[in-house]
């Protein structure tokens, strides 16, 4: 009977492991390579692009399986993670030669890797966040209440907040969808329990992530494995619940993972601005429209800093533009401060500079995978935080302000140094410790740990050192006795060492030599004295080596019991980064410190756009400023018209950026600027369907625009550009009407609003609603050309230049001249007696199967007065002296009357 291929001691112990991870690709390590076997093998192997073999080939069950070498494994595990996959890393704990006596070596996994736990952090980017959800649904007798709860294992970074709802939700509560596409979670925890209907919404609103069902009683706080700082056993509300979700699973995945998790911080949604996806994507805070990087955007603009912390911190305030005054003047103040002192700013940020990632250095620490050289990295910023501390006191020296608080206490409150870690690192660690991969250390590897940290290592090492001195002196005297010129001493890695003696002097080999090994060209023997010398090297080298490792293991040890130190020491440099590289970009282009009030004014003097300013400068072009003045009980509305290319869309990002930097504590560029606390921001910007889901432009249009009237509020700012231009000329104008009179007039609304628009028949609201002010952005007619003034002026425009425009974009000239003679027909009125217009070189003026577009009965126009219209539109208003006019009325009127009339003109 044959033996299937996997009836073996290994595969036995594979099968065995996979069991206990089934939805799990498990990498089984063999010596320096990870292998995948069965289906794991023939799932990963086309994601990761590596070839598909076959274990125990020409056997009648030949077992698939692939491999990946163990130091470059982190970014094929990466990869499977951020494909939506489990990871189970399965280790050999325990060395070969412990496992003498027995054919397998034990294994075990010691860490899963899930979408949201990506384990290593190495090469992700500094400011992202790695963002791990749970949800819980509470249901009481007076209503519900959502739980969400957020962890990034990477960096600890712990907290959750909940909402209420007077009735068991149908839908997600709109304030939750909001902050779960602010989140962008990874991977989201749900209990099995949890109803059908709301777990399939989460599709819609962070389609690219992975949905993880866990057991209800895992949500149970009096169970999680950790209990820390704000999270009590018997804590019942939502919050707390999906906190210890999170706890559970990352104790039952990455266990290690919990010791530098030190506190819960709740929090609520009402701190926080409200920026949807839409208006996140619109605005560009992140990533830009064209390409999705951060190239252009508001997060390069303002991101001048020094540390990882200081970018996720700074990345963190932008998210979350605060809504409390007290609050964003507390870090107005503290990035006043070190914007009027240039020098010890300075001084500051270059101490910064040292600090590396003090969070997801902590979390390296924590995994049992951490080298040596994670804790040198940790060891280099602990040292580094007394010159920081020392630049923060010479920024407040002789300052008479009071301490400004953050989110971790005072905000330019100098970092406790964490000294006797520190010191203590510096004592057990070489300054370059060797470069060691993934679970290599204990295979050997020597050379970490200081001399003199340890008398017993020191004392194996001296030994080995001389074992080695001995024996490499060795071959300078077994040359004078054999008379061997090229005797040499040799060792090899299974073999040890050897004296090898080339064939051609075998024949001088002496009688106590004994043959070792034969090679090609070469013999190796040994001696009496050689074998005792290597037992003693070789046997001392694994001893120093194993007491290396446990040495290790104490610094290591040692670093975890001061995680929440050090995770303060990081929350104090990462405020401190970020305030001081906004105001270092307030100091370098002049920003001011804008008022930010409870009141509903929105005052802007001056304003200029955040990003495109400095774009236009490098390109030797100036930026041209504007103002703005909206207040719910006076200029509500306002409907902005103009050419293309004007400078509409920029102006309406321009305020929507300035109020956001004013919420987060920032200075804002312009001569002036008061801000009426808004809680959120809304954009309709632009056109884009969901083909996938079967939207078009025209619906995505539609629904971003049902959000924004559903949801405002009266401290809302409403950025509307263009509405319903993805329809009908009629249809849309009839939408964009209604949209603004319902902003107008639906009681206790009376959101701040921008409303750009080509229909410049919505000019006509003013006449009938007190709060809409018309504006539009001048230009100037040259030639055939158009020239954009970028400048913001009272009043309607009356044409949109958008032949000029498609001129400048590089349309064929005859359709320029054909669309010039059809626009001027249109606008002309030139119709024939059925309606339609009267197209120039249309081929008649009779064809039946023109579209009547604009007039339902005949406007045809006598010659006087089709040159009295052609008269008024090529007047240059702004340049006519009053006289003249007068002049051109006159000789317009007279051109009008009948012949003989007997008038005078």
């Amino acid at each position: 009977m044959k033996r299937s291929s996997l009836d073996t001691p290994m595969m036995r112990q594979f099968l065995a492991i996979k069991a206990r991870h089934p939805d799990a690709i498990v990498f089984y390590r063999m010596g320096d390579f990870y292998e995948m076997f069965l289906a794991d093998a023939e799932r990963a192997a086309p994601l990761l692009d590596i070839a598909l073999t076959t274990r125990d080939r020409g056997k009648q069950d030949p077992v698939p399986m692939c491999g990946v070498p163990v130091h470059s494994a982190d970014v094929h595990i990466k990869r499977l993670a951020s494909l939506g996959y489990r990871v189970a890393i399965c280790e050999q704990i325990e060395s070969a030669k412990a496992a003498s006596g027995r054919r397998l070596v034990r294994r075990d996994v010691v860490e899963v890797v899930t979408p949201g736990l990506v384990g290593d952090p190495e090469g992700i980017e500094a400011a992202q966040e790695l963002s791990l959800v749970s949800l819980e649904f509470v249901a009481s007798g007076t209503g519900a209440s959502v739980g969400l709860a957020v962890l990034d294992a990477s960096t600890g970074d712990l907290r959750a907040t909940y909402v209420d709802d007077s009735d068991p939700p149908r839908l997600l509560p709109p304030a939750l969808v909001a902050e779960l596409q602010r989140i962008a979670p990874r991977e989201i925890l749900v209990a099995g329990t949890a109803d059908p209907t709301l777990i399939a919404q989460l599709e819609d609103i962070v389609p690219a992530t992975a949905r993880t069902e866990v057991a209800a009683a895992q949500f149970d706080p009096a169970a999680a494995p950790l209990h820390p700082h704000g999270l009590s056993r018997d804590a019942t509300d939502a919050g707390s619940r999906a906190a210890a979700a999170l706890l559970a699973y990352v104790g039952a995945n990455q266990p290690f993972a919990l010791a530098q998790i030190s506190r819960l911080r709740a929090y609520r949604l009402t701190d926080a601005m409200v920026l949807d996806a839409a208006t996140r994507l619109h605005l560009e805070l992140f990533r830009n429209g064209e390409d999705g990087s951060r190239r252009t955007t508001l997060i390069e603009r303002l991101d001048c800093t020094r540390t990882p912390l200081g970018a996720r911190r700074l990345a963190r305030w932008v998210a979350y533009p605060l809504t409390d005054p007290a609050a964003i003047r507390a870090r107005q103040d503290a990035v006043a401060l070190l914007a009027a002192r240039d020098r010890p700013r300075t001084r500051l940020r270059e101490a910064l500079r040292a600090v590396r990632d003090l969070e997801r250095l902590l979390g390296k620490a924590a995994r049992p995978t951490a080298t040596p050289r994670d804790l040198a990295g940790l060891r280099g910023s602990l040292e580094a935080l007394p010159a920081v501390s020392a630049a923060v006191v010479s920024i407040d020296e002789g300052s008479q302000n009071p301490p400004v608080h953050g989110e971790a206490g005072p905000l330019l409150c100098p970092p406790e140094p964490v000294s006797d870690l520190a010191g203590l690192l510096r004592e057990g660690l070489v300054d370059e410790p060797p470069a060691l991969h993934r679970g290599s250390r204990g295979a050997g590897e020597t050379g970490y740990i200081r001399d003199g940290f340890h008398a017993e290592l020191d004392g194996l090492r001296q030994g080995v050192r001389k074992g080695r001195e001995w024996i490499a002196g060795l071959e300078a005297s077994e040359r004078e006795r054999t008379q061997i010129p090229n005797l040499r001493i040799r060792f090899h890695p299974v073999h040890g060492y050897g004296i090898e003696v080339t064939k051609a002097n075998l024949g001088r080999v002496p009688d106590d030599y004994e043959r070792k090994q034969t090679l090609a060209n070469a013999e190796r023997f040994t001696t009496v004295e050689l074998r005792e010398a290597e037992v003693g090297v070789r046997g001392g080298n694994d001893r120093a080596a194993a007491l290396e490792r446990e040495l290790f293991e104490s610094l290591r040890q040692s670093a975890l019991e001061r995680a929440a130190a050090i995770r303060e020491a990081g929350e104090r440099v990462a405020e401190l980064d970020a305030a001081a590289s906004l105001a270092e970009v307030a100091r370098l282009d002049g920003w001011i410190r804008p008022v930010v009030d409870a009141s509903e004014r929105l005052e802007i003097r001056g304003g200029r756009h955040p990003v495109v300013e400095p774009i236009l400068a490098a390109q030797g072009d100036e930026f041209v400023p504007n103002d703005t003045d909206l207040d719910p009980s006076g200029v509500q509305v306002l409907v902005l018209t103009g050419p293309n290319m004007s400078g509409k869309s920029t102006y309406l990002r321009q305020v929507a950026l300035i109020v956001l930097l004013a919420q987060i504590g920032s200075f804002v560029p312009a001569e002036s600027a008061r801000i009426g606390v808004v809680d959120r921001v809304f954009t309709r910007v632009g056109a884009s369907d969901r083909l996938a889901r079967g939207e078009s432009t025209f619906l995505v249009e539609m629904r971003e625009t049902a959000e924004i009237l559903a949801h405002a509020s009266r401290r809302s700012l409403v950025i509307l550009d263009e509405i319903g231009r993805g329809t009908s000329t009629f249809d849309g104008l009839s939408i964009a009407w209604a949209v603004v009179e319902y902003l107008h007039d639906t009681p206790g609304l009376g959101a701040r609003t921008l409303f750009a628009t080509h229909y410049h028949e919505l000019a006509d609201l003013t006449r009938t609603h007190a709060r809409v002010r018309n504006a539009h952005f001048e230009a100037r007619e040259w030639g055939e050309s158009v020239i954009f003034l970028r400048r913001l002026a009272d009043g309607a425009a009356n044409r949109s230049y958008g032949i000029q425009v498609a001129r400048l974009a590089g349309l064929p000239a005859s359709v320029i001249e054909r669309a010039a003679e059809i626009l001027e027909n249109l606008e002309g009125g030139e119709f024939d007696e059925r309606g339609r217009p009267r197209l120039a070189g249309a081929g008649g003026g009779d064809r039946a199967d023109q579209l009547a577009l604009f007039a339902s009965g005949s406007t045809e126009l006598g010659p006087g007065e089709a040159a009295a219209l052609s008269a008024l539109r090529k007047m240059e208003i702004d340049r006519t002296t009053p006289l003249e006019a007068l002049e051109i009325l006159s000789r317009l009127v007279a051109g009008l009357r009948p012949q003989g009339s007997g008038v005078d003109s």
